[in-house]
């Protein structure tokens, strides 16, 4: 059926079909009441009878009406239009130019690291908000992702979000899960319940996607797609780009993914606003946290301390993307602060596992100098994957991958070869004995050794950990404004400078934070807030929460946390919430309505009255237009109404009826005169059939006048005379 010029309920007026989906065409549309552009999505005719579809419709109006944010797709209004087999819903959205992530990737094949972590950053943000408002999406992929024509990122298409508190369900259709199968987290693709955290399963997918221009699984079915992210790791996505990505790009970009990846929705990032921290930071080329959080798990694995779930979930391919990428010596500051790469482990759940091939055990050849042979080229192997990877051959070469070879004994070559070093050892000395030989020695050079990463360790263990390594240590204290009382701050030299062994290191350990009054941001402009922190050694978070006030108003602070009074560390993140004006709403139509119904509507919708009476034929007190009816205002708005007084009537027609005819009819036309403003003038007529009739009126048939004016009429009379 073709739409293109139809009006949906008396103001949207549809044009060109711009979009065609699984069960709604889009629109592009104009409301005419405001004049302004819109996209109008409907459903499909044939899925209208469908109740599964029609809650499905419906819970995309109401999921998405509930989000206000600025990179969320806002929906304006809803409605339902006649259609030859019942009615046919529509909502009514903001109209967004600009194209998709899917047709991005699709025209240019990836975008810039920095450009992909940007977007990503926006759509985080954006699903946080829907979190914290109790919405998943559950369909998060490049196609429902827009970026405008001003570079603004838009998250549509709510058709298949759940509140939080409905999340049990796994919402199947004849036994099919609900989702798109390149970004299908492995929860929903065993048909399990969604949550946040899979949505920051799909967010890792697209960002992978955005990032090297492929998913991260393929297959030739859904289904097989779907087991993959059950069952399989995917590649590191700096595997997939190579040689094009820096130590620190690659790290940040592996570190990011396969968090948001992880098998265990536990091991993920703990909300999309971490997520998009991180994100962040990576697009303003700042090492994402997590990225220092595998740092630090490396270094406890180095210690022989336990290693997060999070790190052991994304070591396997964390460890082989940065390998590839030769991030092993990537710094967590770019400068003194050595990024350890975590070893893999073929189980993502155990963090043993990861931990032993870290320090280079059981392992193997690790990342930490500890070798299991002396050839570099499998040290990948022998580090990342255990036991199970190991050149026992010392010949180069993996022996997983060359079976057919017979097993030798690995202490037999190597015996045989300690054999001859001994004889040809001892030769040695017996020979200086015996000939005295009096060349002096030479100077022996001491031992290099790097300098273990130690921050935020008790003093304690960071004092056994330099000293089992080797070193001198003596400590300073300092004062730090976020590493606790009693912790390592570094050393000097910094961690992982070579130095030789017996060398006295500075252990640097925090005395206590600095401790400052947060001051009162309440009813200050966000400006005025940045000045009032950072007077008191306070730092405003980035993510500006906003909510509507009738009391505050536009653009001042609301709330902040932590609260006014509170004495916090220096250097404290402060969050604020900040006013957007009251809230707007639709204003009412109350045209037609008694002035006291309309009064009563309009100020229970928030809104302040302003009555304007005016002579009207209208019945009194009726309301004849009332100021932006239908528009959505800020409460406590004025709405003026034109309310009729009522005093007004339409003149009738008079000529031809007998003069004692005329009171009664201008009575029952609404003139409220009496008979005393009811004027006679007489006209001569020589037709006796006329006499007593009405042949003029001061006032034409059809003119308004009020109810209370004189009329005159003129009235024939018999004479013969002119």
């Amino acid at each position: 059926m073709d739409r293109i010029g139809t009006t949906l309920g008396g103001r949207y007026r549809l044009g060109a079909k711009i979009g065609t989906g699984g069960m709604s065409d889009v629109y592009a549309a104009t409301d005419e009441l405001l004049g302004r552009d819109v996209a109008v999505k409907m459903m499909r005719p044939d899925l209208a009878r469908d109740t599964t579809f029609l809650e499905r419709f419906r819970r995309e109006a109401q999921n998405a009406a509930k989000l206000n944010h600025p990179a969320i797709v806002a929906v304006y209004d809803t409605g339902q239009t006649p259609d030859e087999d019942g009615a046919v819903p529509y909502i009514v959205m903001e109209r967004v130019h600009g194209e998709t992530l899917r047709d991005i990737i699709q025209d240019s094949g990836k975008m810039s690291l920095n450009d992909a972590a940007a977007v990503m950053s926006q759509v985080c943000s954006a699903l946080f908000f829907s979190h914290e408002a109790g919405i998943i999406h559950r369909d998060i992929k490049p196609a429902n992702v827009m970026i405008t024509n001003t570079g603004a990122v838009k998250v549509m298409d709510f058709g298949i979000a759940r509140a939080l508190s409905d999340s049990s369900s796994a919402m199947t259709q004849t036994a099919a899960v609900i989702g798109t199968a390149q970004y299908l987290s492995p929860e929903q693709a065993r048909g399990q319940s969604a949550d946040a955290r899979s949505d920051i399963y799909a967010a890792g997918c697209v960002f992978y996607e955005l990032a090297t221009g492929k998913a991260p699984f393929h297959g030739e079915s859904p289904l097989s797609v779907a087991f993959q992210h059950v069952q399989e790791n995917p590649e590191a996505p700096s595997q997939v780009l190579g040689m094009h990505l820096s130590k620190r790009e690659a790290l940040s970009l592996d570190s990011i993914t396969l968090t948001a990846m992880a098998k265990s929705p536990s091991d993920r990032y703990d909300d999309a606003q971490e997520m998009a921290t991180d994100l962040k930071r990576l697009s303003e080329d700042q090492l994402p946290l997590v990225a220092q959080a595998y740092a630090n798990d490396a270094d406890s694995a180095n210690a022989g301390s336990h290693t997060s779930g999070r790190a052991a979930a994304g070591a396997a391919g964390l460890a082989a993307g940065a390998a590839a990428a030769g991030v092993a010596g990537a710094h967590a500051n770019g400068d003194d602060v050595q990024t350890s790469v975590i070893p893999a482990s073929h189980s993502t759940n155990n963090g043993a596992a990861a931990g032993m091939a870290a320090t280079g055990g059981e392992g193997g050849d690790g990342y930490y100098g500890e070798y299991d042979d002396d050839y570099e080229g499998d040290d990948y192997y022998d580090g990342a994957y255990g036991d199970e990877y190991d050149d026992e051959y010392g010949d180069g070469y993996d022996d997983e991958y060359y079976e057919d070879e017979p097993k030798r004994r690995w202490w037999a070559p190597i015996a045989w070869v300690a054999g001859i070093a001994a004889v040809i050892a001892g030769g040695y000395f017996a020979y200086q004995a015996f000939t005295g030989d009096d060349e002096p020695e030479k100077p022996i050079e001491a031992e290099q050794v790097k300098i273990p990463l130690v921050a935020n360790k008790d003093r304690a263990e960071a004092e056994k950990i330099l000293k089992d390594a080797g070193f001198e240590v003596t400590v300073e204290e300092t004062t730090h404004d976020k590493i606790a009382r009693g912790k390592a701050i570094g050393t000097d030299p910094a961690a992982n400078a070579s130095v030789a062994r017996g060398t006295e290191i500075k252990l640097l350990v925090s005395s206590s934070r600095e401790i400052t009054d947060v001051p009162d941001l309440t009813g200050k402009t966000t400006e005025e807030a940045v000045k009032l922190l950072k007077d008191a050694k306070l730092v405003l978070n980035n993510e500006v929460k906003e909510e509507a006030s009738d009391d505050v108003p536009k653009g001042k602070i609301i709330t902040q946390t932590p609260p006014q009074g509170s004495q916090v560390s220096a250097g404290t993140k402060v969050t604020i919430t900040v006013s957007t004006g009251p809230e707007d709403v639709r204003v009412p139509v109350v045209t037609g309505q008694q002035v006291e119904d309309a009064r009563e509507n309009l100020e229970s919708a928030g809104f302040k009255v302003v009555v304007n009476q005016v002579d009207s034929v209208e019945p009194k007190g009726q309301v004849l237009s009332a100021s932006s009816e239908g528009e959505k205002l800020a409460k406590g708005s004025e709405i003026t109404l034109e309310v009729s007084l009522g005093n007004q009537f339409e003149m009738p027609s008079l000529q031809g009826m007998k003069f004692g005819d005329v009171f009664r009819e201008l009575q029952a036309a609404g003139w409220r005169g009496t008979p005393d403003q009811l004027h006679r003038e007489n006209k001569n007529t020589a037709d006796l059939g006329r006499v007593d009739e009405v042949a003029q009126q001061s006032i034409h048939s059809g003119q308004v006048i009020k109810r209370d004016e004189d009329i005159t009429v003129t009235v024939y009379v018999f004479n013969l005379l002119p």
